[in-house]
């Protein structure tokens, strides 16, 4: 966990002449999870699409293992080890396996024939692989969400940007979803994490950050912020609470 997987510094922008974020510096390493939190509008789902290349900055720079990314297309970032979970977004009319399947093209950096990574894939969700020859819009919240998260079992990501991540989700299957970063984690994956329950952050992060009008307000573990609840309560709300 010595090293930086990705790098955030000085990043700014929005969405024409309306700026989102502001000076936004961040470091993942190797094998950690952290997690971005804070009330809604605050910037944290723009920082992700700037992160991911699917949004221009206006200024700062993003590395991915030490090289600047900053102006690489979205498509190559994930070629070049990047994977971003939003929401439970996925193809309605294709099966799951298809799915699944549509994740292998960046797969031939790791030398994997694609049927052996979706296979793989299904084994971690028994609940998947059970509708694996179903169409995705079937699927229940949970397993559409099982469903994202199973491509980054195909992509093999070295860095895994997730937003929207538990909502409205029931806590059992959060639960398992959770251990599934764990487990990533454990195998050196870097996550950022946008979370929206301080208590789901605080059961998987090692560090949790703050926002609040596009900047990042404060950092703590969440050891720090089991023994001040109050703490907790006014960051995640919005409170600048010093």
């Amino acid at each position: 966990m010595d090293s930086e997987a990705l790098r955030v510094t000085g990043l700014s922008g929005g969405y024409g002449a309306v700026q989102v974020i502001f000076g936004i510096d961040l470091t993942v390493r190797r094998g950690e999870t952290v997690a971005l939190c804070g009330p809604n509008g605050v910037g944290k789902s723009t920082l992700v699409r700037m992160i991911s290349g699917l949004s221009r900055p206006s200024s700062g720079t993003v590395l991915l293992g030490g090289r600047d990314v900053t102006s690489v297309p979205g498509a190559k970032r994930v070629r070049m080890g990047l994977t971003t979970v939003i929401g439970q977004q996925a193809f309605g009319s294709l099966s799951v396996r298809d799915n699944l399947r549509m994740h292998t093209y960046p797969v031939p950096r790791h030398h994997e024939r694609p049927d052996t990574a979706v296979d793989g894939a299904l084994a971690v969700f028994p609940r998947l692989r059970a509708r694996a020859d179903q169409p995705a819009s079937t699927l229940s919240g949970g397993e559409r969400q099982m469903l994202v998260l199973a491509k980054t079992l195909i992509q093999r990501p070295d860095v895994l940007l997730i937003d929207e991540f538990s909502l409205g989700l029931a806590p059992v299957v959060v639960g398992g979803l959770l251990e599934l970063i764990r487990r990533l984690a454990a195998a050196g994956v870097a996550t950022l994490l946008i979370e929206q329950s301080v208590n789901v952050a605080m059961s998987v992060a090692d560090r949790m950050l703050f926002m609040e009008h596009g900047t990042i307000i404060a950092e703590h573990t969440p050891a720090e912020l089991r023994e001040s609840p109050d703490l907790a309560r006014r960051l995640v709300l919005g409170g600048h609470a010093q």
